[in-house]
């Protein structure tokens, strides 16, 4: 097995294991300022991000990309307005001036372009001939490609604000900060999209490639991400999301749900990223994420090197070890099904609490202190095996990655111990703080029904890093393994069956 030996083991990584417990985290991109230089204020007061009830559930609506905003094109006059390569300074000046209900219809081909598409306006739909197929970075005969490598610095793809917007059919390549960001907007679809930048693993490539945020109603259909120095597919601060039979490759965080509140993130595909699925909240931001289902999605091999800008990136993406596969911070109500997991270095799903990124509770204030997480249910997931077993890669950081650093220590004494690798659900003990270690599971994780590689022992893992890591801290390694806990997958306390009431998010969605 290609694990860090524990003679190998430095006592700095040990002592990340301190470490690991006071970062500061940041909200993600707190620019609330498009590049293009207008005001993010579309005139409109979006209610996403008001309601910070962790009770509140899922209502069950039959939405699924329709129209359940309040605005509507239907009865309104509506125009299409045609354009083909090299007609890029009329395209932008049009979208400039455009009525709403506008569709912008882009023939086949390439597009260049020297700044943003700006779009502030209602019930705008773009549409392309088609996507076309990764690395490709023109436009061919059923594609199209709108390039941004020579567009101004820091500036991005499609830059929207504005309910009942569509975009499909085409990509958008090398834009220089986030390829499609659409903020503060009801209705948002982004159907048949390819988000790309050139050249992998590069800090300097935009942060984000599908960026809906602080928005209501938004699905992401059939869409591939590749190569952001961020997330691949982000939704945010957002309220009722559907992330479905996409893929994202390459990119730091392959598929990201943060700070939302209903979401369906179903059938994709996340391989090769940094990590490949994650949920969680930040704090900073006004809305408790809860309520999200994670089904039928494929989710191995993600061990790229995380190429994430530390002064650039959010502080959470940058501090992730190569090799996770999913990993929920400050999550609550979480249910995944029908998913499979392997062949990811670091671990294959990790539950943490918000305190390990800020410990200062008051900082969570704003999401009604919602640091903790609760309500997990793992079940009916295929767990393929080849997890777990080289952290991070071996490239360990305790001042760049300190949590992936402090997994490392902990493991490699382990298996000293007779441990084989990190299991296959790992948390981290602290939730809810301070409580009594006879309390085995008193965050109510539910791991159930899930198909194991074969000679499995055990699957589950408490490191209770609060107290393990104090006791490295002072050398003492037999100490800090010793209070990790370590748990079959049909341990009683952990084969529960999830929480009441139970999801119904994505039940009226085919």
């Amino acid at each position: 097995m290609p694990r860090l030996q524990w003679t190998r083991a430095s006592r700095a990584t040990v002592l990340a294991l301190v470490g690991a417990l006071s970062l500061t985290g940041c909200p993600e991109d707190e620019d609330n300022t498009p590049d293009s230089g207008v005001k993010v204020d579309a005139g409109t007061k979006t209610d996403a991000g008001t309601d910070t009830d962790a009770g509140s559930v899922d209502t069950g609506i039959p939405w699924d990309g329709g129209a359940v905003g309040s605005f509507s094109c239907e009865g309104k006059a509506q125009a299409t307005l045609s354009f083909a390569p090299g007609q890029e300074e009329e395209l932008q000046d049009q979208v400039n001036t455009m009525a709403e209900c506008t569709t912008i219809q882009l023939a086949a081909g390439t597009y260049t372009f020297d700044n943003a598409i700006t779009i502030r306006q209602k019930g705008i739909t773009l549409a392309g001939a088609g996507k076309g197929t990764k690395g490709e970075g023109t436009g061919g005969a059923s594609s199209t490609v709108l390039v941004f490598t020579n567009a101004a610095a820091n500036s991005n793809g499609l830059d929207v604000v504005g309910d009942r917007f569509t975009v499909s059919d085409l990509a958008v390549w090398n834009a220089k900060k986030d390829a499609i960001r659409v903020e503060s907007s009801t209705d948002v679809v982004m159907r048949r999209v390819r988000t790309e930048w050139a050249e992998a693993d590069k800090e300097s490539n935009g942060k984000y490639g599908l960026y809906p945020v602080k928005s209501k109603y938004v699905v992401i259909e059939d869409c591939e991400a590749y190569n952001a120095a961020d997330a691949g597919i982000y939704v945010g601060q957002t309220e009722y999301a559907v992330v479905r039979n996409s893929v994202a490759k390459q990119n730091v965080a392959g598929i990201e749900i943060e700070n939302t509140k209903y979401a369906y993130v179903l059938g994709n595909t996340a391989q090769d990223n940094t990590t490949g699925l994650v949920v969680f909240d930040l704090p900073g931001n006004p809305i408790m994420g809860t309520d999200i289902r994670v089904k039928n999605n494929t989710i191995t091999g993600n061990n790229r090197n995380n190429f994430a800008s530390v002064a650039n990136s959010s502080s959470t993406v940058s501090q992730v070890p190569a090799g996770t596969g999913t990993f929920m911070l400050a999550s609550r109500r979480v249910e995944l099904t029908g998913n499979v997991w392997g062949n990811n270095n670091t671990v294959d799903v990790a539950v943490l609490s918000g305190l390990t990124i800020e410990p200062n509770d008051k900082l969570w204030e704003a999401g009604g202190f919602n640091f903790a997480s609760a309500d997990i249910y793992i079940h009916g997931n295929t767990f393929q095996g080849g997890s777990g077993d080289n952290v991070d890669n071996g490239n360990l950081s305790p001042q760049l990655r300190p949590l992936g650093a402090a997994l490392a220590a902990l493991y490699t004494y382990g298996e000293t111990q007779g441990a084989k690798g990190v299991e296959h659900l790992v948390w981290d003990g602290v939730d809810p703080y301070g409580h009594a270690r006879t309390e085995l599971n008193p965050i109510n994780i539910c791991f159930a029904d899930n198909t194991l590689p074969s000679g499995t022992v055990n699957a589950i893992a408490d490191l209770d890093l609060v107290a393990a890591g104090q006791a490295a801290a002072t050398g003492n390694f037999a100490g800090g393994w010793a209070l990790t806990r370590h748990y079959p997958a049909n341990k009683a306390e952990f084969a529960c069956s999830g929480f009441s009431p139970a999801l119904t998010i994505g039940d009226n969605i085919q």
